[in-house]
């Protein structure tokens, strides 16, 4: 897919600058800047420095408060109590979007297509341009207008010699069927076909009529007109109008021709001793030959969020959730007797089991054979039970469950034995038949849907031709309109060119738009994902990415949008194209502040405002601000130590030799999507960094393959059986060996901790408890018999009533997204007064979950138990968070590093394998060095980490690396280099080898 290059220079408009002056927003102390419109600004610092706050938490904010200020009275009552950024003064902000891992909405519900408008388009595509083929017989439903019918039959070549054009009446009975005719007679009707014989309605016998009637009704065709060859061609347009108004939409063409090659196929009626051939025209989406109606292709009927388009049984998921054999038995090897059947070893449900042994005797069940023997009329036993013993079986027992799933523990407990299979109506597709008979190109909605965005793009190329992507302002958006003008072709030939052309101009427009957004995301680097596939499996990144495609794909100019680490997730070979994407967003005259990391973007961007010195209540300044250059040549900047000629002389202190692998794992023949039947060796006792380009297959290899074996192995090893989820979840392999050298396995990815905002780094870390405790042992809580419990912000004792310890109240504006303010009541402090009252050196418990982690460490001196626990935070990196952060609002990176503290804090000796997923993100260049050291503490206690990864900071700092590619998908899923950093430097095909060479 080749890139977008935009025609239009650059353009610079002079405007009043967004002027900040005096921002006390979070850590941030009194911060004056001024950022100018029109132009790509980085802000950049340590992680914690204030970035966020100054990018987020005050432009953004202040931005969509003034857009939420020109609401109506009515809607702005329920907002009046937004917090304002705390700043003496913010001028010249334009309306902000912000492109955030936090801003898609993530269901089963949410795709590629869906939050890039690509869907939509595809919808109104097949609206207005597809092609109905049968799903039954295969065969196209054919759409009839009376000119192209009458184009068909009127052509010369078709050489028909006479014809009857009339339409279908139904005549119930006798009595019924007498007023009917008379009614028709004074319309000017004179003749009837019955039963292949003509009638004339003024005949005044009409008992052999009446006859040919009989008292249970029949179908006769009512004569609009007799044509012959030489019949002109308004004629025949005029009877077949007339035909299908009478029969509601629903014309019949009886005809002779000699030319009978050309309707083979059709079928024949003897009309008075003569066979004719009937042609069937119906301006209808029925097949007449399998009796199925569709619906009219309007973009509901291809949205499986809507109940017109949705399959029935899934409801539009395209899976559907039932019991699991594999969940209910997890090991096939037991018997009966012995428990084979999990839900049925629960003390409360263990009558069943009994019941089950029972009757084992009375019908041949044996219950001392493993289970993985039964026949298949044991196992219908047990499924179905036996209703003469009142004993339902494994049906009954969930049948019984689903009723009393109002409450939550037996809700809890069915859904462990419970999966999500294909939809068997469906197959996966997510519509209903009838809307995946349509078909553009041969494809239907749901086949376009399953492409890579590079294969759509190909395709949509193909079928309607490069001119798409250019401007098409012909408006054709009335079928009617259209028809109108192919009155004047004469041949069906000439009829069928137009119906194409006149297709392809209403395509144009919707495809044009798709092309547009398939571009984006390949510009983005996402150009291999498929466009079906739902956004909670994407990483954060990615799904940032796509954001920022929508952006892309808008045509807003003179709007400020926020970028949160937009490079996140992506190989350093992949940014320069990301870069392009968002220049674009620049120079069509919108302002673009990105909070980043990455070099490259920092030494492109137009300006860089640099937050520091230090993280946390140590940062909260802007250290620097000018351009790239001025910023490199900074010496009292932290980033510029790190930037251009400077990086190497910075990242060459911390290279180390690499260490030699203390043991191998081994995995064999790694099939799972887009795996190519690898054999990788992972090296044990060091650090080995998994890199490649997005796409390529790290995650499917080290989550979905290597996690999965290990686990199984361990388990297998330790005699448990493995957990049902990770056999499910596992990709096929062949083999795998070399587990004795570990004793347990970690994956550390961008999963949150957790989704509610009551989960924080206090509470993750197990350091809340002893806190508590040295509150409840003051003389202040004794007095007041406050206990630990009182100073918990989730127990209903000491939480605000209010908020109820959340410290925020969320309003659901329907329309927008929720808005969450400070708690009038506790302003935020999420305790009741009296709780506020009682003091520990001073410090309520509300003041200690606003200190930072390094802060409350030295508060804590003296309390060794909260010390080691704090500390290992700080070794992370995660010194400058505060103790009662919420935990979703901490990035990927943070949560990875949090993950991690909480395992050193457990102070496991075990030989443990770490995986984990890009624990950079986030990071700046000097938290990456303190974050390798922690990676060298872990290793040297005799850890071992497999780490996948982008920055060239960890690469270079690697033991071993693996790179997965050389392309993305189905370009992917092969190794193309390994060994240590100066083996993958020396691999000339090698795109993190190139990477390596610049920096070694």
């Amino acid at each position: 897919m080749g890139q977008t290059q935009s025609s239009t220079t650059k353009t610079r408009v002079t405007r009043q600058p967004i002027s900040v002056r005096g921002c006390r927003v979070h850590n941030l102390r009194d911060v004056d800047v001024d950022i100018p419109r029109g132009e790509l600004v980085v802000i950049c610092g340590l992680s914690g420095s204030g970035k966020t706050s100054l990018a987020l938490d005050t432009l953004y904010a202040e931005g969509q408060r003034s857009y939420i200020e020109s609401f109506s009275a009515y809607t702005r009552q329920y907002l009046n109590q937004l917090d304002k950024p705390d700043c003496d003064s913010i001028s010249g902000i334009p309306p902000a979007i912000a492109v955030t891992r936090a801003s898609a909405v993530k269901t089963n519900r949410s795709t590629v297509a869906t939050s890039t408008e690509i869907a939509e388009h595809l919808r109104l595509l097949f609206a207005r341009a597809s092609e109905l083929v049968c799903y039954q017989c295969g065969q196209p439903v054919v759409i009839d207008s009376p000119q192209s019918v009458a184009a068909q039959l009127s052509d010369p070549a078709a050489k028909v010699q006479r014809a009857i054009v009339g339409f279908e009446l139904w005549l119930p009975n006798r009595k019924a069927a007498s007023e009917i005719l008379l009614g028709l007679q004074q319309e000017g009707f004179v003749r009837l076909i019955l039963k292949g014989e003509t009638f004339q309605l003024s005949d005044e016998d009409r008992s052999k009529l009446a006859k040919r009637i009989g008292s249970k009704g029949v179908t006769a065709t009512v004569v609009v007109d007799r044509l012959s060859s030489s019949s002109e061609m308004s004629r025949w347009t005029e009877s077949l109008e007339t035909a299908m108004t009478e029969g509601n939409g629903r014309a019949v063409v009886l005809f002779q021709a000699d030319a009978e090659d050309r309707f083979a196929g059709l079928p024949t009626q003897s009309i008075d001793g003569r066979e004719m051939l009937q042609r069937v025209a119906s301006d209808r989406h029925r097949c007449d030959h399998c009796d199925i109606e569709y619906p009219d292709p309007v973009p509901r009927a291809f949205n499986f969020n809507h109940p017109m388009g949705a399959c029935p049984e899934c409801e539009g998921f395209g899976d559907v959730i039932g019991i699991d054999m594999d969940r209910i038995v997890p090991d096939k090897s037991k018997s009966i007797r012995e428990g084979a059947i999990a839900p049925w070893n629960a003390p409360s449900y263990q009558h069943e089991l009994e019941e089950l042994l029972a009757l084992a005797d009375d019908y041949d069940l044996p219950v001392d054979v493993p289970f993985s023997k039964l026949k298949k009329k044991h196992l219908k036993l047990i499924h179905e039970g036996v209703r003469e013993r009142k004993f339902g079986g494994l049906d009954g027992f969930f049948a019984w469950l689903d009723r009393k799933k109002y409450k939550m523990h037996i809700r809890v407990f069915a859904s462990r034995y419970r999966s999500y299979r294909t939809c068997p109506a469906c197959g996966g597709n997510r519509l209903k038949p009838e809307s995946l008979a349509y078909k553009v190109g041969g494809r239907n909605i749901s086949e376009m849907l399953a492409m890579r965005c590079d294969e759509l793009d190909q395709f949509l190329t193909d079928w309607l031709g490069d001119d798409a992507s250019s401007d098409n302002e012909a408006d054709v958006s009335h079928d009617d309109a259209v028809r109108e003008k192919l009155v004047g072709y004469q041949t069906q030939a000439e009829l069928s060119i137009a119906d194409q052309q006149r297709r392809h101009t209403i395509a144009s427009e919707p495809v044009r738009q798709i092309r547009d957004r398939l571009r984006y995301l390949d510009q983005v680097g996402l150009g291999y994902l498929q466009l079906n596939r739902t956004l909670r499996t994407l990483s954060g990144g990615e799904t940032q990415r796509i954001a920022l495609t929508l952006a892309l794909g808008s045509t807003l100019v003179g709007m400020l949008y926020v970028l949160d680490e937009p490079t996140a997730g992506l190989h350093p070979v992949d940014v320069e194209q990301l870069v392009d994407a968002i220049t674009q967003l620049r120079d069509r005259g919108n302002t673009v502040v990105a909070v980043e990391h990455n070099d490259t973007l920092i030494q492109l961007a137009d300006r860089v405002i640099e937050i520091g010195p230090g993280a946390g209540v140590g940062g909260g300044l802007v250290t620097f601000e000018g351009t790239p250059k001025q910023l490199m040549k900074a010496k009292d900047s932290l980033t510029g130590r790190y930037l251009g000629k400077n990086r190497k002389q910075s990242i060459q202190l911390d290279l180390t030799d690499g260490r030699t692998p203390t043991g191998s794992l081994v995995l064999n023949g790694a099939s799972g999507h887009n795996l190519r039947d690898i054999d990788v060796e992972f090296p044990l006792g060091c650090m080995t960094v998994v890199t490649g380009r997005s796409g390529s297959g790290k995650s499917s290899l080290i989550h979905d393959t290597l996690y999965g074996a290990v686990s199984i192995r361990l388990a297998e090893r330790r005699g448990e059986v493995p957990s049902a989820d990770i056999v499910a979840n596992t990709l096929p392999f062949r083999a795998f060996r070399g587990e004795q050298a570990i004793d347990d396995c970690l994956l550390v990815d961008q999963s949150p901790i957790s989704r509610s905002p009551r989960s924080c780094p206090v509470t993750f870390a197990k350091a809340f408890d002893p806190i508590r405790q040295a509150f409840a042992g003051t003389v202040d809580a004794k007095i007041r018999n406050f206990k630990p419990g009182h100073f918990s912000f989730n127990s209903s004792a000491g939480q605000c009533a209010a908020c109820e310890g959340a410290g925020v109240q969320t309003i659901d504006m329907q329309f927008l997204a929720d808005v969450s303010m400070r708690c009038g009541e506790c302003r935020g402090r999420r305790y009741r007064d009296e709780v506020l009252q009682v003091r520990y050196r001073d410090r309520t418990i509300a003041d200690v979950l606003e200190m930072t982690v390094r802060e409350a460490s030295e508060f804590f001196r003296e309390m060794p138990k909260v010390q080691n626990k704090l500390k290992r935070l700080i070794d992370v990196g995660l010194d400058y968070v505060a103790l009662g952060q919420p935990a979703t609002t901490l990035s990927s990176g943070e949560a990875q590093r949090l993950k991690l503290a909480a395992f050193l804090a457990g102070s496991s000796k075990r030989r443990t394998l770490f995986l984990m997923d890009e624990p950079t993100t986030g990071l700046h260049f000097d938290d990456i060095t303190r974050l390798l050291k922690c990676f060298d503490a872990l290793i040297d206690e005799g850890h071992s980490l497999i780490v996948i990864e982008h920055h060239p900071m960890l690469m270079a700092a690697a033991d071993q690396i693996i790179e997965v590619g050389p392309g993305a998908a189905e370009e992917g899923g092969q190794i193309v280099a390994s060994g240590t950093r100066d083996e993958v430097a020396s691999v000339n095909d090698s795109l993190t080898g190139q990477v390596l060479r610049q920096m070694l």
